[in-house]
C-alpha cells in the first residue's frame, strides 16, 4: 500500500504581525512524519512526504502531486493551532480522492474522539508508527474491523459510530525503530541560523522521548509519556554519521525537551562523539538547574554550540504556580556559565501564566534584558492547550485565569490568546506583549542578536508592524492584530 503524509502550512496559523519571522525561528524538518514513513516502508509499504510549509503548493498542485503518487491512504498531522487548517485540507482532499484520511499529532492525542470530524476516517493517538503499520496491513487485507489496532480511533462502517480502541503502549526500545526517512523531504530545504556558521541546512534528531516534569502549560507528557525513554549513545552517533555522509549535513537540533535530564546518557553521547572524532555541531534545550560547568565543558568539546533555556517567568510566585521548579538565580547562573564558555544561548519567556500581573510580566522582561548572554527572546502569550493543567485552571477560573474562548483557530501565542489573566483581556495582553518585547531587546547586543538570527529586513518589518499596531490600538481603542486574525480565520480556505 501507498501512504502520502502531508504537513500543512503551519505558519498560516501565526499572527500576521510575526509571520515573517515565524519560519526563521522554528523551521524544522518534519521528523515525526519521517519516522512514520520509515516504519511503514520497513513493513513493506510505500510512503511519500509533502511538506507544504516548504513547497508552498497551490491546492491544484498538491492534488496533482498526490494523484501522481497514487496513494491508498492520506495522512495529516495536527497541532492545536493548525487543526482548523488540517480540517480544511481534509475537506478539499475528500472531494478529489476516495481513499481513507487519517490524522494524528498532539491535538489528536489530547482530544481523541472529540477531534473526530466527518472528513476524517481514522485518528491515531500518540506514537503513530506501529499503529499506521497495522492499519495499512489491515486495509491491504481488506479487513473492516479495526478493533484490534491499539491507538486507533475509527468509524464503524455498519452503524457509523466512532470506536475508540485501547491506547498503545509507548515504544521502550527506541533503538529498534528504523532511522527517519529523511530523503522523503529534501533535508537541504531546512535552513537555520547556527552560531559561527551562518544559515545552513540542519537535521533534527531525538535522543530520548518522554518528560517527567509537570509544567502546567506543557503537553509533552501527554504526547510522549512521563517516563524517560532513551536511545543508546552508539545509535545516536551512528545516525549523526549517516546523516552527515548521506546528506552532507553536520549540524543537529536535538528535539528532547530536557537534554541533560539523564546526565549519564548525555555524558556517554558526548564521549561517543569525541572518541569517534565525529566532526559535527549541535544544539538543544534543557533546564537551568540541570547543568554545571563540568558538564558544559564536555558538551562544548563534543560540538555543542547553542543551548536553550525556558525562563518563562522571573516571578517566583508565578513560577511556583506554573510548577516550573527552576528559580531565577539558577537561570541567571546558567546563562553566565554558557557565556563564560562561549556557548550561545536561546531563551524562552511566556506571559499570561497563572498568577501573572502586569507587574510580573514587566519584571520578567527587565530580568531577561539584564542578562547579557541572551541574544534575543520571544515573549509568548500562554495558551491553554487541550489536555494541559493550564487548560483546567482556565476552565475553573483559578489563579486569575478565565477561559474566554475554546475556538482553536484563536490559539495563537502572538495574537492575544484566549484567556483573561487577572483582569487583562487578550487585547491588553497583545499591547503588553509588544512593550515587553521592546524592553527585552532594547540593548545593542540584543538588537544585533535579532538581526543575525532573523535578518535585518525581517526585524525591520516586524518592528514597523508592531509600532503601527501599537499606535492604532491606542488611538482607535481596537486591537488590529485581533481584527486581522479574525479576517484570516474566515478566509483560510482561500489558501487552498
Amino acid at each position: 500500500m501507498k501512504l502520502v503524509l502531508i504537513q500543512t502550512p503551519w505558519s498560516n496559523a501565526s499572527s500576521h504581525e510575526y509571520k515573517s519571522v515565524a519560519k526563521r525561528f522554528a523551521f524544522y524538518p518534519p521528523l515525526g512524519l519521517m519516522c512514520i514513513a520509515a516504519s511503514v516502508e520497513q513493513a513493506g509499504h510505500f510512503a511519500d512526504i509533502i511538506d507544504l510549509e516548504v513547497e508552498n503548493l497551490s491546492f491544484d498542485e498538491l492534488r496533482k502531486r498526490v494523484a501522481d503518487f497514487e496513494p491508498d491512504i492520506i495522512g495529516l498531522t495536527a497541532s492545536t493551532p493548525v487543526f482548523h487548517i488540517v480540517r480544511d485540507y481534509a475537506v478539499e482532499l475528500r472531494t478529489h480522492f476516495d481513499i481513507p484520511i487519517v490524522v494524528g499529532g498532539p491535538h489528536i492525542s489530547a482530544l481523541k474522539e472529540h477531534a473526530f470530524y466527518p472528513e476524517f476516517d481514522f485518528l491515531v493517538v500518540q506514537e503513530g508508527h506501529n499503529t499506521m503499520v497495522e492499519l495499512m496491513d489491515a486495509l491491504e487485507a481488506e479487513i473492516t474491523d479495526f478493533s484490534l489496532i491499539n491507538g486507533l480511533i475509527w468509524k464503524n462502517s455498519d452503524d457509523k459510530k466512532i470506536v475508540k480502541n485501547p491506547g498503545r503502549a509507548f515504544t521502550t526500545d527506541l533503538d529498534s525503530l528504523p532511522l527517519p526517512a529523511r530523503h522523503k523531504a529534501d533535508p537541504k530545504n531546512y535552513v537555520f541560523e547556527v552560531p559561527g556558521r551562518g544559515s545552513i541546512p540542519v537535521a533534527t534528531i531525538e535522543l530520548t522521548r518522554g518528560c517527567p516534569f509537570k509544567c502546567v502549560f506543557c503537553s509533552e507528557p501527554l504526547n510522549t509519556g512521563s517516563q524517560l525513554r532513551k536511545r543508546s549513545p552508539r545509535s545516536v552517533v551512528d545516525e549523526m554519521v549517516i546523516v552527515q555522509e548521506r546528506f552532507g549535513i553536520n549540524h543537529f537540533m536535538t528535539l528532547d525537551s530536557t537534554l541533560t535530564l539523564n546526565r549519564k546518557l548525555i555524558v556517554d553521547i558526548c564521549n561517543e562523539i569525541i572518541d569517534r572524532k565525529v566532526q559535527i555541531t549541535w544544539e538543544g534545550q534543557t533546564r537551568a538547574n540541570l547543568i554545571d560547568k563540568e558538564l558544559l565543558v564536555l558538551l562544548k568539546k563534543a560540538g555543542l554550540v547553542r543551548l536553550g533555556f525556558g525562563v518563562e517567568s522571573a516571578d517566583e510566585h508565578v513560577l511556583t504556580l506554573m510548577k516550573k521548579k527552576v528559580n531565577p538565580q539558577d537561570m541567571r547562573e546558567a546563562f553566565r556559565l554558557c557565556g563564560e564558555l562561549k556557548i550561545s544561548t536561546m531563551c524562552g519567556t511566556m506571559m499570561g501564566n497563572p498568577g501573572d500581573t502586569r507587574q510580573s510580566i514587566l519584571k520578567t522582561a527587565w530580568f531577561v534584558r539584564s542578562i547579557p548572554e541572551v541574544r534575543y527572546a520571544p515573549m509568548a502569550i500562554a495558551i491553554p492547550y487541550p489536555g494541559t493543567e493550564l487548560a483546567l485552571l482556565a476552565e475553573q477560573n483559578m489563579h486569575g485565569l478565565r477561559l474566554l474562548d475554546a475556538d482553536f483557530t484563536k490559539y495563537s501565542r502572538y495574537a492575544g490568546g484566549v484567556m483573561e489573566v487577572n483582569g487583562m483581556m487578550p487585547s491588553d495582553l497583545i499591547k503588553l506583549q509588544r512593550v515587553a518585547l521592546f524592553i527585552i531587546h532594547s540593548t545593542p547586543s540584543k538588537v544585533w542578536g535579532l538581526v543575525t538570527h532573523f535578518g535585518l529586513w525581517n526585524v525591520l518589518a516586524v518592528s514597523l508592524k508592531q509600532l503601527k499596531n501599537q499606535i492604532l490600538s491606542i488611538v482607535t481603542g481596537e486591537e488590529p492584530t485581533l481584527r486581522a486574525n479574525v479576517i484570516h480565520d474566515n478566509t483560510t480556505i482561500k489558501s487552498l
